[in-house]
């Protein structure tokens, strides 16, 4: 039995999360689709590395996050997103055209990556705790960084 498979387990309140989860591999009329969890403002430490123009006294430690954003797991049949809300507006991974997929799960926590040429971001999922964590690492377009962020989720 897979990671994915073991959603079925989960207390009834979890139920809707789990219809949404149980075939992630097959896409199908019937399946539930759309927006699987929403989390809010999010809080984390950057590491920004050294750059001669941009972090000329790097590199350094930061609190990084988003005060008013969201973030928003989101399924269409096979394909997964996770899409954000701040002060800048709407955007998703899928439409700055990372690859979004699942990892791997447990009873407890789905992990979903986002994967570009320019960084590496990936999602853990705690659905009994309602929470999420993520790390990202980027190369650029503007700076190089490495952080890890926390929201609460709905």
């Amino acid at each position: 039995m897979n990671g994915l498979d073991r959603w079925h387990r989960w207390p009834i309140k979890f139920g809707l999360v789990l219809g949404m989860l149980s075939n992630v591999g097959a896409a199908g009329a019937d399946e539930q689709e759309g927006v699987l969890i929403r989390c809010g403002a999010s809080k984390g430490e950057a590491y920004y590395f050294a750059d001669d123009l941009l972090n000329p006294d790097g590199p350094n430690w930061t609190e990084d996050g988003s005060s008013t954003g969201k973030i928003l797991l989101v399924r269409l049949g096979d394909e997964w997103d996770i899409q954000f809300n701040d002060a800048i507006g709407t955007s998703g991974y899928r439409q700055d055209g990372a690859k979004v997929f699942p990892l791997t799960s447990s009873d407890t926590f789905l992990m979903i990556g986002a994967f570009h040429e320019n960084y590496s971001d990936i999602y853990t999922f705690d659905i009994i705790n309602n929470e999420v964590a993520w790390t990202s690492s980027k190369i650029g377009p503007i700076i190089a960084k490495s952080a890890v962020y926390r929201a609460d989720c709905d």
